[in-house]
């Protein structure tokens, strides 16, 4: 299945900025039981309507409930949350 966390950050720059450390901090999901794969997106437009990053997400059902509730997931909403302007959850089979 597909796992889409699709996020807009409050202050633009903060995409470019802190995209290494959001990578780095993703990529640790791999080591999860079902995460099969994960990449990140930015968005190529600077209208104000749209979103910054799309973290996609390749796992199965009980790969999804791994990342839900490991410690990547915490931190995500933790050290990011606050930053966000707004986000969408999208889940769908593959």
């Amino acid at each position: 299945m597909k796992h889409y966390i699709i996020a807009k950050f409050r202050d633009r720059s903060d995409t470019q900025r802190l995209l290494p450390e959001i990578t780095e901090l993703f990529d640790r999901t791999l080591e999860l039981p079902g995460v099969e794969r994960v990449d990140i997106h930015v968005s190529n437009s600077t209208r104000e309507n749209r979103y910054s990053l799309m973290i996609e997400m390749t796992l199965t059902p009980e790969g999804l409930e791994q990342f839900d509730a490991c410690e990547v997931h915490k931190t995500w909403k933790a050290i990011y949350g606050n930053r966000l302007e707004s986000k969408a959850i999208f889940d769908c089979d593959s």
